[in-house]
């Protein structure tokens, strides 16, 4: 559910990062050796420059990215790989690149002689069809320049890429220069100029408007994350469309942006659509209640129809037919919803076409009315005033229930050719993704011998289905050992029961008998029990003083509750039982405490977290937190002979 990775960022990130072509003098190595010390590299000069000019009556947009990097130590192993970002909306018309070599009072230049192309996944699913060119510099070394030279048209002027004005390593010199005729007007948007801030400039020469944005001394990007959330979060880039040309309006609204993407889907095959009415009916048989029709509609689709993500080309925005997705029984998200909503439709059940970008997007509609500000979509249902979000790419997900990686982002629903409406996904709160854990354990033969019951519900419950999925039932023991793994290494599940696991609606029930070899540890008449069989998030400390750092990401909010009862053995006493201790904020808590009674002795544990991304103003209080955690996750029982 967490995730707290360190993301190697490989250098193709810098095929979108582009430099002055090679009119310049060679980098001082030497300088930039002393100034960046403390990196293996440094981009010394980097430029993107757009062209959009008119060519034969048509708007024409290349791009040129040109990327000069400076080796500056012996640890160059890692900086060998690049790559250069394709995609169907775009060609490749030239392309170079080759290592400048120091010998003698010069440099040897060494070109890269194969380019691998092989497909991009970049987490993305509404129109993911992108490719790598793939290539290795040859004889690096220190002191050692690679260079990067290609240019690339783009098919449609209203799928721009954004530009970035920083990398992984630092940049010394960064430039986006945007060269548009003058019948032109040239629409962008800034994004995290907060704390780098560029210097920007404009001017006209000949029939061109020109655009400037320049960096120098760039520090790394201050985040990297393999979760949710891309560079485009945090770091500073520059998005650009074509607002008018010659004085007519051409892109950049809301309303554009939805007749694009209307002028898509109005091209959805609906031959034989009649032809589903029948099975529709079949669903539905026998329900009255709206809810209840769209409830069997939507978990039919679920159970029968296999979510691919592949889209090429245009297909990444014209979903396939109803009538195909069913035939072929798999479909990506375009084709489900498209499904979803014809046979929502053929039982009289009103529900729209939606884009949404997932949590990999950082923009909403208002703030970047633009084809980059989604990646997914879904359907809906607008019944009065309460909006049901239908993903058909969300296996074991309950109907009304919105997946997590769009919740708190915006989506825009097409009512008709002329109408939309934006909503906010709303975020499920803690209380409907809940694990009730409930164990209770005897002391027999050096073992501890225990039962566990487990309640899972909401996304505590889908990620338990997820992990369950395709494992078969004989081996559910052995793969209960390892999941939950409880007290130590010699954790081992002897029989179990799972109920509704992959039910909707329903919470999911797990029981099983395990035993412990090896836990607990008898002194004299002292016995030494740790009653913390489950240790979760003990370790979670984030390190703070690297240079770089990672966010913690949360998939989703949600509350889990551990009850460890231990019968106490007979002729024992408990004569220490450890303290209580808590943490609390709005972002995340937890406490433990026990109880003792006649019988037994009772822990409780609940830890509750109620946020999405932290960031560096917040994790000083996250290891506090895990601190204290990880104390009273050491803190051990006494029991004494009596």
């Amino acid at each position: 559910m967490m995730r707290l990775k360190l993301k190697y960022i490989l250098l193709g990130f810098m095929s979108l990062f582009l430099i002055d072509s090679f009119a310049v003098a060679f980098p001082d190595i030497a300088k930039l050796s002393a100034q960046y010390k403390k990196y293996n590299a440094v981009i010394s000069n980097m430029h993107t420059t757009y062209l959009m000019d008119w060519v034969d009556d048509s708007l024409v947009i290349t791009q040129q990215n040109v990327k000069e990097l400076v080796i500056l130590n012996d640890f160059y192993k890692g900086l060998a790989k690049d790559y250069i970002f394709l995609g169907s909306f775009t060609t490749i018309q030239e392309k170079e690149a080759y290592t400048m070599v120091p010998k003698g009072n010069g440099f040897e230049q060494v070109a890269v002689k194969q380019f691998q192309e092989r497909h991009n996944t970049d987490g993305g699913i509404f129109y993911d069809d992108s490719k790598l060119l793939q290539f290795t510099y040859p004889a690096l070394q220190k002191g050692a320049v690679t260079h990067l030279n290609y240019t690339i048209r783009y098919h449609n002027p209203k799928l721009l890429d954004q530009s970035y004005l920083q990398s992984f390593i630092p940049i010394v010199k960064g430039k986006i220069t945007v060269k548009a005729h003058k019948n032109i007007d040239l629409g962008f948007k800034n994004f995290n100029f907060d704390k780098i801030q560029p210097q920007f400039k404009t001017y006209k020469k000949g029939k061109y408007n020109y655009y400037e944005w320049t960096v120098e001394d760039v520090p790394p990007y201050p985040y990297y994350s393999d979760g949710f959330y891309s560079p485009s979060y945090f770091s500073p880039h520059v998005t650009f469309y074509v607002e008018r040309m010659n004085g007519e309006p051409y892109f950049g609204t809301l309303g554009q942006l939805y007749s694009f993407y209307h002028d898509f889907i109005s091209q959805v095959d609906t031959v034989g659509v009649d032809s589903l009415k029948v099975m529709v009916d079949k669903i539905t048989d026998g329900l009255v209640d709206e809810r209840e029709r769209a409830r069997a509609i939507y978990y039919w689709v679920h159970k029968n129809i296999k979510y691919i993500a592949y889209e090429e080309g245009y297909s990444g925005f014209v979903p396939t037919s109803a009538k195909e997705v069913l035939a072929k029984r798999f479909g990506d998200c375009k084709g489900m919803s498209c499904l979803i909503k014809t046979m929502m439709d053929l039982a009289n059940i009103p529900t729209y076409y939606t884009w949404v970008g997932t949590r990999h997007k950082p923009y909403g509609y208002e703030e970047l009315p633009l084809p980059l500000v989604d990646n997914h979509m879904i359907a809906t249902q607008i019944v009065h005033d309460s909006v049901v979000w239908l993903d058909g790419t969300f296996e074991y997900l309950d109907y009304g229930v919105s997946p997590y990686h769009i919740q708190g982002k915006d989506a825009m629903v097409g009512i008709s050719e002329d109408t939309y409406k934006i909503f906010k996904i709303p975020i499920s709160p803690a209380a409907y993704s809940v694990t009730i854990d409930s164990v209770k354990i005897q002391l027999r033969d050096g073992k501890v011998l225990g039962h566990d019951n487990i309640q899972y519900s909401g996304f505590n419950k889908l990620e338990l289905a997820h992990a369950f999925n395709g494992v078969k039932p004989a081996s559910y023991n052995r793969f209960l050992s390892h999941y939950f793994a409880m007290g130590n290494n010699k954790f081992v599940v002897t029989d179990n029961q799972v109920g509704n696991l992959f039910e909707y609606n329903r919470p999911a029930s797990l029981q099983f008998n395990f035993e412990i070899s090896d836990y607990y540890k008898s002194i004299g008449n002292e016995l030494y029990l740790n009653l913390n069989l489950d240790k979760s998030y003990g370790q979670m400390t984030i390190d703070t003083t690297s240079s770089t750092f990672t966010p913690l990401e949360n998939d989703f909010y949600c509350t889990k509750r551990y009850v460890v009862e231990l019968e106490i053995p007979e002729g024992y006493e408990v004569t220490y039982v450890p303290p209580a201790s808590s943490f609390s904020n709005k972002d995340f808590q937890f406490s433990i405490r026990y109880t003792l009674n006649e019988k037994s002795v009772i822990l409780e544990k609940e830890l509750k977290f109620e946020f999405l991304i932290l960031l560096e103003n917040k994790i000083e209080d996250w290891n506090q937190m895990i601190k204290l955690l990880s104390k009273s996750y050491r803190n051990t029982l006494v029991l004494t002979r009596e």
